[in-house]
Formats: structure tokens, sequence, C-alpha cells
């Protein structure tokens, strides 16, 4: 299955996720508008700078014009890079590249190439400024009308250290992904059943146990508590795989993640990986991003209009008084700019 697998890390981001995933074999293609965030990659095999890009200062419509631009480019660079049947487009969803063009490349790629193509994108921690809220918030808006997507991951900053959320993330995907290595007389999760998991549209939950401390009560907290976005309440699902090294209740997981159209099962000896998929995305906490927004728009939108405006109307320099008054140049002599804080 690893080989069926790439990713385009968009970002700064993408950019830390897909290092961490290059340096496990899988083919990444990084890009990023700005070149200075992609120095940062010296070991990345692979790397695009969008054209004429200089960053992008979390201004979603600015990543969105340039990919637009260099949309030629980009799509030589994965027709050459990315062999893979799966791809998965990686990105921070509060930021600007990542934010602005993931939506947009991921339904470009949908519609006119023959990948499959999923995400996996990244909730800004609640102590972000609002500029990240606004961001993720519109980000999602995109992600959600996206039409034949696959399995979305949503990782949340809040729910730990940024460094150590991606290393937990990529290993629990790469234990997912080589889940077919582990076969058993009792039965296995095949290649096809894998595919149906990674190609389920709306959020996707992995967790893992080792042996020894594989229990249903531990899967279900798992489940709800981890490096992913929380669960919503609506308990919509509609798989589960589960490759067990012990026995689950899957009746009692049922219980609490709702009631899922099929489980594809398989024997593990190593330890106990659970994926739960088509689940809806973290539409609460996107609510709450949007309430600190709406919350604190006022004070924001005060201290917009305050710094446009021109209040030091009066001038205190008496001796201005006293002397000649000077001409003001022409606009051939000087620009607009000087004229304007010349002395009259």
């Amino acid at each position: 299955m690893r080989s069926n697998i790439g990713f385009i890390a968009v970002g700064q981001g993408g950019g830390n996720i897909g290092l961490l995933f290059e340096k496990l074999g899988y083919t990444v293609l990084f890009m990023n508008t700005s070149k200075e965030d992609l120095s940062t990659l010296s070991e990345a095999k692979h790397t695009h700078h969008i054209k004429n890009g200089e960053g992008c200062n979390k201004d979603r419509d600015k990543a969105k014009n340039l990919i637009i631009e260099d949309f030629d480019g980009i799509s030589e660079q994965i027709k050459q890079k990315l062999k893979e049947e799966y791809v998965y487009v990686i990105f921070s969803s509060g930021g600007g590249t990542g934010s602005g063009s993931s939506p947009m490349l991921m339904d470009l790629l949908i519609q006119h190439t023959d990948k499959k193509v999923g995400a996996i994108t990244i909730l800004p921690s609640r102590t972000e400024p609002l500029k990240a809220f606004i961001n993720a918030y519109e980000c999602f808006k995109e992600i959600e009308e996206i039409e034949n997507t696959c399995a979305t991951f949503v990782l949340d900053n809040s729910r730990g250290d940024k460094i150590s959320i991606n290393k937990t993330f990529v290993d629990l995907f790469n234990t997912f992904i080589d889940i077919p290595k582990h076969r058993h007389v009792r039965g296995n999760i095949d290649m096809a059943e894998m595919k149906e998991l990674l190609s389920t549209r709306g959020a996707a939950i992995i967790g893992k146990m080792g042996k020894n401390t594989s229990n249903t009560p531990r899967l279900i907290k798992l489940f709800k508590e981890s490096v992913f976005a929380a669960p919503e309440a609506d308990r919509v699902i509609k798989y589960i795989g589960l490759s067990a090294s012990t026995k689950i209740d899957l009746d009692a997981v049922m219980l609490e993640t709702g009631t899922c159209l099929d489980v594809f099962q398989g024997t593990n000896q190593e330890n106990t990986i659970g994926i739960f998929c088509g689940l809806t995305l973290p539409y609460t906490a996107l609510a709450e991003m949007r309430e600190k927004v709406e919350g604190d728009r006022e004070d924001v939108q005060k201290s917009l209009v305050a710094t446009s405006k021109t209040k030091l109307t009066e001038g205190i320099n008496f001796l201005v008084d006293t002397q000649a008054k000077k001409p003001i140049p022409t606009k051939s002599e000087v620009s607009d700019v000087f004229a304007k804080y010349r002395r009259k």
C-alpha cells in the first residue's frame, strides 16, 4: 500500500509533516510561495517554488492567485514526481499559502487527473491570532464543497506540542498503511478494504495501542482524545477498520462512535490499530473559532479604522510662522510623497 501513496506538502506547516513522511520513504513534493521557507527543507528531494511568490503572510487570496498563475508549472511537477494512485495534500488551515491554495489544488487534481485525492490539514491552536481562525473557517468552507475527496485527517494544534503532534500522526498513518503486511490465519484487512477506508469521504481518526495495553475502553478514549480534532457528537460514521492484537468489543465501541455501515477486521500480533472513517468535519471547533472572531470583530474593526484616520490635524511648531514660506516643488522635481511632507 505504501507505494500507492504520495504527498504534496504545501506551505511551512505542510512541509514539516512532509519531511517526516519523506524520511520513511514516501514520495513528497514540497511546494511553497516562500523561497525562505523552502530553504529550510534542505533534505527534501522534490521542491517547487511557486512562481513570483514571496510568501503570502496569511493572505489566502494571494496564494490562490499565485497557484493559478503557476498552475502549468505545478501540474508538470506533479506529473513528473508523483506516480502514486493516492495523493494526500498536507497543509495548515490557518496559514496563507497552504490554507489558500490547497482546497483549490485538491479540486483541480480530482477534476483533471486520475488521482484519488485526500487531505491532511491542521487546525490552529485556540491561542493563535484571529486571522488564523478566519483562514481556517474559510478553508474548511471550501474543503466541504469539494466532491469525491478521499479521507480528510484533521490534526488539532490545541491537542499539544506541534512537533509531537506531527510525529504522532505520521507514526499512526504509517502504521495503518502497513496493516496488510501483518498477515494472520484468523483474518486480515486486505488491499481492497484498505483502499475503501482511504477513499472514504469525510474526516478520519486513527488510534493505536500496543498489545499489552490493548483494550476496548482505551480504543474508545483514543477515538475521543488524540492528536486529531475531536469527533462530532452526531454519531455519523461510515466504516471502522480494526486490526487487533486482543479482543475488542465492537458493540461497545459503536455505542460511542455510532453504528457504521461496515467493519473491516484483521488480526495483528504487534498492535491494535483502529481507523474510523466517514466522520463529519470538526464543525464544533470551527464554530468556536467563528464565535471568537465575531466576539472580537468590533474591537478589530475599531483598530483598523483608527489607524486609517488622520487625527493630528494641528501643528505645534510656532517657528514655522516666523519663517518665509517655501513654494512646493512641482511633481517633475519630487514625488508626491516628498511634496506631502514638505512644510508649507
